[in-house]
């Protein structure tokens, strides 16, 4: 019986709503603009996360990043010999495999070719400990390092902007006026290409030559790998009392050094993402509650023009029941109408957004789609409720008097 009823009050709902297109479709505009907000905003809020997510995890996620820190306004340099304590097994069993690398910015020239580029100094196991590989030529070997061999590993992005279509394989480039012999070429992973490497005693000795008071090599970062990635918290802390001993830092001071893992900047990232994307979808929020109030004013109207048919139905035993059934689901057909058709310009734009970005997917999860519908329905019934209440307390004899 309850179904019938309902199946005979959308009918009607239908049958009112399109005898009134233009009021309907201009009624359920900010339901549509609302939906649409919404689920468009959360889908691009989770792929924005999903795409940081994969960047990072193609960076590492056991990976760990070691730069001096200044303290009191004084830094002090990172040095090789804290490398070495690093790689300590015996002090340090959680870390895999430790790194020191040297950056500076350089003018690189090939022929009639220039280019400013990052120049970094490095082991051999840069391969390794950064996930990448040689898909031309070879690496540089340890005693390339213990020999500050004038070779250089470089990126494709640096290749074609340097060699174009041509095999940069044994050519000669110059850094700083120092010729360099191209020894290998890097895969290609889309985020790190425009890289030069060389062994780092060669960029300490022969391109960059800071020293400490003391007289050691200076490195700019020094980075480690945890043996796994439920280990990285255990590789910090292990990490971080080895370099405090090494330093003779005393208790309760100050680090000289900070570390930043690729999970916790994940982290924090995802949690700022999260925030914003929430703030967004709030503000996306005010144009359905901007268009439940349209909903409840136009239903008003419609329950004064159809005074004579409320009163009319109430006299032939129509129940209070009734009437508030009937109103509310009009209320409820426009807004769930108006939140499918959002729902479908958001799938579009997205879809869209997905084609047009490269590398970047948006993401509608059916969460979304979900909560849009349950939110167009309680809208429906939020803002009808006061129209079909008030449809519901005429007086019949009153209302079959309107004109």
């Amino acid at each position: 019986m309850m179904i019938t009823s309902l199946l005979e009050n959308t009918r009607i709902a239908a049958s009112q709503l399109s005898g009134s297109k233009l009021r309907t479709a201009l009624t359920m505009l900010g339901i549509i603009i609302g939906i649409a907000s919404v689920v468009l905003l959360l889908s691009l809020g989770q792929g924005v996360q999903s795409y940081v997510t994969s960047r990072f995890e193609s960076l590492g996620a056991s990976l760990v990043r070691v730069s001096a820190q200044a303290v009191s306004g004084v830094t002090e340099s990172l040095t090789l010999d804290l490398v070495d304590a690093l790689a300590d097994e015996g002090r340090a069993p959680a870390i895999a495999e430790v790194m020191p690398q040297t950056q500076n910015t350089y003018t690189v020239i090939y022929g009639e070719e220039d280019l400013s580029t990052q120049v970094t100094g490095v082991t051999p196991t840069y391969l390794s400990i950064n996930d990448r590989s040689i898909s031309a030529g070879r690496m540089f070997s340890d005693q390339d390092v213990t020999d500050a061999a004038r070779v250089a590993v470089i990126g494709v992005g640096t290749a074609e902007d340097l060699f174009g279509t041509a095999s940069p394989i044994g050519a000669q480039i110059r850094i700083r006026a120092i010729t360099f012999e191209v020894i290998g070429l890097l895969d290609e992973t889309g985020t790190s290409d425009d890289v030069i490497i060389v062994p780092i005693s060669a960029a300490q000795t022969r391109l960059n030559a800071s020293r400490t008071l003391t007289g050691e090599a200076v490195v700019s970062t020094i980075l480690f790998k945890a043996v796994s990635n439920d280990q990285v918290e255990l590789a910090i802390e292990q990490a971080t009392r080895v370099l405090r001993e090494e330093r003779g830092i005393a208790d309760g001071a100050t680090d000289s050094f900070r570390m930043f893992s690729a999970s916790t900047i994940l982290d924090t990232l995802s949690g700022t993402i999260e925030t914003i994307t929430v703030f967004l979808g709030v503000l996306a929020g005010i144009s359905l509650v901007v268009g439940g109030i349209g909903v409840m004013n136009i239903m008003l109207v419609t329950v004064n023009e159809r005074t004579r048919e409320i009163g009319l139905r109430k006299a032939v035993g129509a129940r209070r029941f009734d009437i508030i059934s009937q109103f509310l689901t009009e209320a409820v057909v426009m807004t769930l109408l108006g939140g499918v058709i959002g729902i479908a310009i958001a799938l579009g734009a997205a879809a869209a957004i997905t084609r047009l970005v490269e590398d970047f997917t948006v993401v509608v999860q059916p969460s979304s789609v979900a909560l849009a519908v349950s939110i167009s329905f309680l809208i429906g019934v939020s803002f009808g409720v006061f129209p079909a209440n008030r449809a519901a307390r005429f007086n019949p004899i009153d209302a079959l008097r309107y004109e």
